[in-house]
């Protein structure tokens, strides 16, 4: 009897398990993003994430650099960047290491996302008050759509435990003098990212 009552309470957990990760899923496959023109003004449309998109349809997308607290001071010496590696499952520049970065969703501040990402990927819990908003550029698509990207940068502490990502999205973290950090960036990024990130260097 025991047996078979300890036996229930692990299905039910691996059930609720399936249901937190089955909501989950679809809450973010479900994300709505608001409609800017290329010169950043609001068209006041908001659509779904993966519906095809109009010509002239443009989206608030954030970046984070972060260099560790412990980096020198600009012009001091090489900072020391946290770097992610994409999923070996991801659709877009599998296993390539990266910045922090992602969409912003219907209704958030472009510092509200950027919060939001690096907690989500990275486990990290960022003071609004650090963020720098240090670059911003725009991605302009084949299709008529493009980007509108805002580049933060802040200085953090490297957490004690160890960085608690998110598998689905990132496959490894660690941590990267500039130069090595660059160079895997511009790997697969456009010159505005380099652009931004030698600023970031030489500033933050």
């Amino acid at each position: 009897m025991i047996f078979l009552y300890i036996a229930k309470i692990k299905f039910k957990k691996v059930i609720d398990l399936l249901k937190y990760s089955i909501e989950n899923y679809y809450l973010k496959s479900m994300e709505y993003r608001e409609v800017y023109t290329r010169e950043g003004k609001p068209t006041g449309k908001i659509v779904e994430k993966h519906i095809k998109n109009n010509s002239g349809d443009y989206f608030r997308h954030v970046i984070i650099i972060m260099k560790t607290s412990d980096s020198p001071l600009p012009g001091k010496g090489e900072g020391q960047y946290i770097m992610q590696q994409r999923s070996l499952k991801s659709k877009h520049y599998a296993g390539k290491w990266d910045m922090t970065g992602g969409g912003v969703i219907g209704g958030e501040t472009i510092e509200d996302a950027a919060i939001r990402e690096v907690k989500e990927e990275l486990g990290i819990e960022l003071n609004k008050n650090n963020l720098v908003l240090s670059y911003e550029y725009i991605i302009d698509w084949d299709d008529g759509t493009g980007l509108i990207i805002s580049m933060f940068a802040c200085r953090i502490n490297v957490p004690v435990d160890g960085f608690s990502f998110d598998k689905c999205e990132v496959n490894n973290v660690k941590i990267a003098p500039f130069n090595e950090f660059y160079n895997n960036v511009m790997d697969h990024n456009c010159d505005s990212v380099g652009i931004g990130l030698k600023k970031i260097e030489n500033t933050i």
